[in-house]
């Protein structure tokens, strides 16, 4: 397990051969064969509201070196950076794309507050403070896919099943919905319904997602975090909004360290 930024280092088991006699030239082509099959490769895209533009850095300096992915794992603003990417080319110019649209949003286009939704939702009229129209113009203006199941490369989205309790892995269907879904903070914007779930950011349970792309088979994980232990600011929140998002960071962020430990002797 690897984050990109860091570039921590492990010694992965795939390819290993047992020991023992080579009894033909043929067992050992097969040896080499399997030594040099390049193991099967998640990239786990986390939540962190703006923090998701560090994501690009990441991805270029992957791309760079020649590391692609076979799958991706994202969920909140990871679900929008894996979208964009997974219907385009993995190659750093997909990456100078992707900064580009970073640069041009601005925090209006994706929390337009209005007076009415705001009071509605404190008044316990609405189950939200910021409408979704803005988030949505954005998928709909950027990612290039109708349903997650055309994605070039396999994309995977974790949303919470409000009703049901329970994490939900999105791989079909309606694409902006999906990524709508993976990335409505809850009370922040309202929830989705696909089917019959009603589903929100998958952030608040598993907002880095390693869990899913080890059951997916990966073998090599590369996490792309957008903040890193003890979750300091160089500065406290400014606004109630900030405040809202900072602390459902240091709610679920702490599940990342955990999960590092857990699985790092698996992939």
């Amino acid at each position: 397990m690897r984050h990109p930024d860091v570039a921590r280092p492990v010694t992965s088991k795939v390819g290993d051969t047992p020991s023992g006699p080579r009894s033909s030239s043929s067992t050992r082509r097969r040896h080499r064969g399997a030594r040099s099959r390049r193991p099967h490769t998640a990239f786990v895209l986390s939540g962190g509201a703006s923090l998701g533009a560090l994501q690009v850095g990441m991805l270029r300096a992957l791309y760079e070196r020649g590391v692609t992915a076979d799958v991706l794992v994202a969920t909140s603003v990871g679900a929008l950076n894996a979208a964009f990417i997974a219907s385009r080319p993995q190659t750093p110019q997909t990456t100078w794309e992707l900064a580009r649209v970073w640069r041009r949003i601005e925090r209006a286009d994706a929390f337009p507050l209005s007076l009415r939704t705001v009071v509605g939702g404190l008044a316990g009229q609405r189950d939200h403070l910021v409408p979704a129209r803005g988030l949505r113009q954005i998928v709909e203006r950027h990612i290039e896919l109708d349903d997650l199941a055309d994605a070039a490369v396999p994309l995977r989205l974790i949303a919470f099943d409000v009703t049901a309790g329970a994490e939900t892995l999105l791989s079909e269907g309606p694409a902006v919905d999906a990524i709508l879904a993976a990335s409505s903070i809850p009370g922040i914007f309202p929830p989705v319904s696909m089917g019959e779930k009603l589903l929100v950011d998958g952030g608040v349970v598993n907002n880095t997602p390693i869990s899913h792309a080890v059951e997916l088979g990966a073998e090599r994980v590369y996490v792309l975090p957008t903040q890193e232990p003890p979750f300091a600011q160089p500065s406290p929140p400014r606004t109630a909004l900030d405040a809202s998002i900072y602390a459902l960071g240091l709610l679920v962020g702490s599940r990342l360290e955990a999960d590092i430990a857990r699985y790092q002797g698996q992939v």
